[in-house]
């Protein structure tokens, strides 16, 4: 009886007294660099504590870096193509706000998330309704088909797929999810650099395959590619760019208490 007593309170003490050891960020996010060229952060969409944070429209123009220290991400990068004006491509949302005229086309496909980290990303050719559950979403092109292990251009914007943008060498950015939605990873090529001028689209889709993401979006590149993590800019800009790019908006990841 006694040993079943002692027995009953460890395991009380254990799972009800003890307190549970707390989510770091490192559990939560890991970056890594291949070559020196390509950066990687790894973010586990299951922690509770990893919130994804969208541009504020009023935000517009700011570069990675002036973003990362404004809203105080552990991690950010450049998301969407955008206008001369700095208006982003695509559809755009905010705190579950989508931005004044943005909309989805078939052109493009976008990344969305709700509150609660419950992510997708939009297959090609498609026009998909806005769920009000979703707290951000980011856009760009092409589409990464897992099937064929290449990113592809949809029906109506096919051409775009002969462009230098798509077969070119050029500073790229990347955006991906694994086959349950719970890895996603922001991706940083740097590029038109004397010893590496970048990756083509077809390379950018072997990364993807490497990765091991089953979706996957390219978006804005070139020297609006850049990645801050814990307030530094990691990746290196082009050879006869002196400083960021003001871009249209951003995509970070945040861990909160």
């Amino acid at each position: 009886m006694k040993k079943r007593l002692f027995l009953f309170y460890v395991f009380f003490y254990t799972f009800f007294c003890f307190p549970t050891q707390a989510e770091s960020a490192t559990d939560c996010i890991q970056t890594s660099t291949r070559n020196g060229n390509i950066h990687i952060a790894k973010i586990n969409l299951n922690c509770k504590t990893v919130r994804l944070v969208g541009t504020d429209p009023h935000d517009k123009g700011l570069t990675v870096s002036e973003f990362a220290a404004k809203y105080q991400t552990q991690v950010a990068v450049n998301a969407n193509f955008f206008a001369k004006n700095l208006t982003p491509n695509g559809l755009v949302i905010t705190d579950k706000k989508a931005w004044k005229g943005s909309r989805d086309n078939r052109s493009q496909t976008f990344f969305a998330c709700d509150g609660k980290n419950n992510c997708l990303i939009e297959t090609k050719n498609q026009v998909t309704k806005i769920d009000p559950k979703w707290q951000i979403a980011v856009s760009g092109w092409p589409y990464y088909e897992q099937q064929s292990g290449r990113f592809e251009c949809g029906a109506s914007n096919k051409t775009a797929c002969t462009k230098d943008i798509f077969t070119g060498k050029h500073p790229r950015t990347m955006l991906g999810l694994d086959e349950k939605n719970k890895l996603l990873y922001l991706v940083v090529v740097e590029g038109r650099q004397l010893t590496f001028r970048g990756m083509d689209l077809y390379e950018l889709a072997e990364l993807a395959t490497e990765l091991g993401v089953t979706k996957a979006v390219n978006l804005d590149g070139g020297g609006s590619s850049t990645m801050v993590v814990n307030g530094e800019r990691i990746n290196s800009l082009p050879m006869l760019q002196s400083e960021e790019r003001k871009v249209g908006n951003h995509l970070g990841v945040r861990i909160t208490d």
